[in-house]
């Protein structure tokens, strides 16, 4: 997004406004140690909603009534501000010609009272002003329900500050590239986030994304149901196809209904036949018997399945007797591990015979048969184990088969005994009938058609869903395309900077998935915590970081993400700042001091200082080409007076933000 800081400040406990005024570019504030460079970014930090107040004690700490920011969002100025160790934070638009007259208005009359409100409310209107609306981020609401009902956290300008902030001791560092990630749910929502800050999500997108989730779920239910509505089906046609043969074996005639798939497709259509249907009986009809005969021919071929299989389920069992008793003796056996073979001799000529070593090639021979048998054993058990399973469940079902034929003739002889007893032929082929129908009826309360119907609607709404976020988002595609575009613009960019020649040339890659750094070499990926030198961290982290800036300014307001990037002495990895207390920035001397821990020439680390200078006006200047927004690069460093490329003159990037005789806090005669 297009944005810049146009102050740093604060207002002293006398109400006098000590601030630093920034453009869009490269801005440097360069002077010796211990004179509130660092605190720049530490003041942007808390005004800009940090929980913690971490501007280090001293100087400014000791007159500070108040800290301020202005800063410039699209055509809004917005001044932020806060109180040492608030709970409330000031945030108030400004327009131009108030901002740009006197940075004297910031006084402390400036900051009433009716613009400090909640830090939490101060992020979400913060937010506001960089697109940040969106109040729902789940993309399903079942996995809220497993955190009773708690929404995720919403995206927080917070997150910008990982993006924003390199400070001074993790513009270098090899075990952390990003600030707050030592977090882990900060980091875990800046990566989740990310989709939304580049602008690839919005809140229909989300609210789409749970809509496809849900039906998801809903289509998964009715998957684990079909299958017991199936058993179901198949269940009442048996039991449908029995009271037929019921009402025939009794009648002696055929209940016209027409196919059986038919009809439990439609039960109403047969039940409304059915009704205008009289039972018929043949008094003469051998129906009964022909059932009965059918069901011991049936019962008989069943019964010899079942006599197989259990003969074939006792040698089963048989054979995995020994194969245990097998594993179980091998494994008693002692094997030695070595033998030593020496060649015989002749006790009178002293010939060699070679007996003994054709006896042991015989002897290899049959102990690599036998490890051959036992790599085999284990599977053979397996195998039998297998067998022994599988024949278990068909004499299963054999029984129940000839169980359900015993009841078919059990039903049968009930018949007869019925008409024994003197109960008309006529009575018992209604109650056969009634009992279809009944069948018939209970089938009008199945759901297993209309779960059916019910899933084809729910995988239509499913696939409209998906392409509808895939022709209106496809973020996979996008964070595909958005890795590749860093991996060529960090090509480009770490290719100017002086990295190891072990590294050369550079091949920088960066997940959005993970957000882990490496570099990938013919033979593997290298992350940065391996890659040696202090040189070598700065310059990934610094390439990287370009990189992203880059990006987001390709992609315009589109990106809520601010093109503002700090950098905390980027120069420590050649001059170690804590021992410049000079008047004058002195490279030579601050390498005297360092002693025999240096090991390059001064002026090799001068020109790779330089270089670094350099490349980002060069980034700024292409960016400002390439994407029409000019990002804003804050460099808080002890290096000066650099001859860079171009014959740009540092001053420009300095524009007297010097602070070698005197700090961010200038007292005046009375202190």
């Amino acid at each position: 997004m297009r944005a810049y800081i146009r102050h740093i400040g604060i207002v002293d406990h006398a109400d006098s406004v000590h601030a630093v005024s920034f453009t869009p570019g490269v801005n440097v504030i360069t002077g010796k140690s211990s004179t509130g460079k660092s605190a720049m970014i530490e003041i942007f930090d808390y005004c800009f909603g940090s929980s913690d107040f971490t501007v280090p004690e001293g100087v400014i700490t000791r007159n500070s009534s108040i800290y301020f920011v202005v800063i410039r969002v699209k055509d809004t100025n917005l001044v932020l501000a806060r109180q040492r160790d608030s709970v409330v934070a000031f945030i108030k638009e400004e327009a131009d010609d108030a901002i740009a007259a006197d940075k004297n208005v910031f006084r402390i009359s400036y900051f009433t009272n009716g613009y400090f409100i909640p830090l939490a409310d101060f992020k979400k209107e913060l937010g506001r002003y960089f697109g940040l609306v969106i109040t729902d981020v789940d993309e399903s609401v079942e996995e809220r329900k497993f955190r009773g009902n708690r929404k995720s956290p919403t995206p927080s300008i917070r997150s910008f500050a990982s993006f924003m902030l390199q400070h001074q001791n993790l513009v270098a560092n090899k075990h952390a590239i990003f600030y707050r990630f030592d977090e882990k749910e900060k980091r875990e929502q800046t990566i989740e986030h990310f989709k939304i800050f580049a602008g690839f999500a919005d809140q229909a997108y989300f609210l789409k994304s749970q809509e496809l989730n849900s039906l998801k779920g809903e289509a998964r239910q009715i998957e684990q149901q079909i299958p017991k509505a199936a058993e179901v089906k198949r269940k009442a046609r048996e039991d449908l196809e029995v009271s037929l043969r019921e009402y025939s074996a009794i009648s002696g005639a055929t209940l016209a209904i027409g196919s059986i798939d038919e009809a439990l497709q439609n039960p109403m259509r047969v039940l409304e036949l059915l009704k205008s249907t009289h039972v018929i009986s043949f008094p003469l009809s051998d129906e009964n018997a022909r059932q009965r005969d059918e069901h011991e021919r049936e019962k008989a071929r069943l019964v010899g399945e079942l006599r197989k299989r259990q003969h074939k389920l006792l040698s089963i069992k048989s054979s995995i007797e020994f194969a245990k008793r097998y594993t179980s003796d091998v494994a008693a056996v002692s094997v030695p591990t070595e033998a030593e073979m020496r060649v015989s001799e002749c006790p009178f000529c002293s010939s060699p015979h070679h007996a003994v070593e054709a006896e042991a090639n015989r002897l290899q021979d049959a102990i690599g048969w036998l490890n051959e048998e036992l790599r085999r054993s284990p599977y053979l058990l397996e195998s039998f184990e297998e067998d022994e399973k599988r024949l278990v469940a068909e004499i299963e079902q054999n029984r129940q088969a000839i169980q359900a034929l015993d009841d078919m003739i059990l039903v049968l002889e009930a018949q007869i005994r019925d008409l024994a007893n003197y109960k008309s032929q006529t009575e018992l082929t209604l109650k056969a009938k009634w009992r279809v129908e009944a069948l018939l009826e209970n089938l009008l309360d199945r759901k297993g058609s209309q779960l059916i119907e019910k899933l084809a609607e729910l995988k239509q709404e499913i696939e409209s869903l998906k392409r509808f976020l895939r022709e209106h988002y496809n973020i996979e595609s996008k964070l595909g395309e958005a890795e590749e575009y860093l991996r060529s613009v960090m090509e480009e960019i770490g290719s100017r900077f002086e990295f190891e020649d072990s590294y050369r040339p550079i091949n920088l890659r960066f997940s959005l998935e993970t957000f882990d750094l490496w570099h990938e070499s013919q033979e593997r990926k290298v992350f940065l915590r391996s890659m040696g030198s202090g040189a070598n961290w700065l310059y990934c982290h610094l390439t990287l970081f370009l990189a992203l800036h880059r990006y987001f300014c390709t992609l315009g307001d589109l990106c809520s993400i601010p093109s503002i990037l700090f950098l905390d002495q980027p120069s420590q990895v050649y001059f170690p700042s804590v021992i410049d207390h000079d008047a004058n920035f002195d490279p030579g001397k601050l390498a005297q001091l360092e002693g025999e821990s240096r090991t390059r020439p001064v002026d090799e680390d001068v020109r790779a200082v330089t270089n670094l200078y350099s490349e980002l006006v060069r980034f700024c200047q292409e960016t400002l080409k390439a994407s029409g927004i000019e990002p804003q690069i804050i460099v808080t460093d002890h290096a000066d007076h650099l001859v860079l490329d171009g014959g740009i003159p540092f001053e420009s990037l300095v524009q007297g933000r010097r602070w070698r005789t005197h700090g961010f806090i200038q007292f005046n005669e009375t202190g």
